[in-house]
C-alpha cells in the first residue's frame, strides 16, 4: 500500500511532465529537496541517475535518484535514494484533461533500508507524514506549472488601443 496523493495542474500535460523529469527543478516543489548535484548525461533514460541532498533544515543527507520507467508524457517511476536511511519507490502517474489541464498522482513507498523496515513497523506515521508532504510538494508543483508560460500562448500586453493610427 503506497501513500497516494493527486491534483490537477491547470497547465498542458507535456509542460507538466517535462517539469516532473527536470530535477533541478525538485528543489523548488519538492519538500525536502535541497540540492541537486549532479545528472547524468543520459537522463532521464532508463538507468540515469541523479545525485542529491534532501533534508529539513539543518539536516543534509547525500543520496541518488535513479530512473526506473519512462513511458512519457503519462509515466514517470524513480528510485529515490535517501543515503543511509534507505530508498522509495516514487510513481508519478499523469493524464492530460481536455489538452489544458493535468492530473497528477504521486504515489510513493518506502522500498529499501531503514525506510523499508521503518514502513512496515510504523506504517500510520509513515503513512501520515508522506501524504502530508506530497500533497505540499503537488500544490508547490502546481504553483510552478502555472506559472510556467505554455509555448505558442498568445500574450495580452496592454497599450494603444490602436497602435497604428495617427493623431
Amino acid at each position: 500500500m503506497a501513500s497516494s496523493n493527486t491534483v490537477a495542474i491547470a497547465r498542458p500535460l507535456s509542460v507538466v511532465f517535462d517539469l516532473i523529469c527536470d530535477p533541478t527543478t525538485y528543489p523548488e516543489w519538492l519538500v525536502g529537496a535541497q540540492e541537486i548535484r549532479h545528472i547524468d548525461d543520459e537522463w532521464p533514460m532508463v538507468g540515469s541517475t541523479f545525485e542529491h541532498r534532501i533534508g529539513v533544515g539543518p539536516i543534509r543527507i547525500p543520496g541518488s535518484t535513479t530512473v526506473e520507467l519512462l513511458d512519457s508524457p503519462n509515466h514517470f517511476a524513480l528510485a529515490a535514494g535517501m543515503g543511509p536511511l534507505g530508498e522509495a519507490r516514487v510513481d508519478f502517474r499523469l493524464r492530460g484533461i481536455d489538452g489544458t489541464s493535468t492530473e497528477v498522482t504521486i504515489e510513493e513507498t518506502p522500498s529499501a533500508g531503514l525506510a523499508r523496515i521503518g514502513w512496515f513497523i510504523y506504517r500510520p506515521v509513515i503513512f501520515g507524514l508522506l501524504w502530508g508532504r506530497n500533497a505540499v510538494s503537488l500544490h508547490a508543483l502546481a504553483t510552478l506549472a502555472e506559472a510556467t508560460p505554455v509555448a505558442g500562448a498568445v500574450v495580452d500586453v496592454p497599450g494603444p488601443s490602436n497602435p497604428g493610427s495617427a493623431e
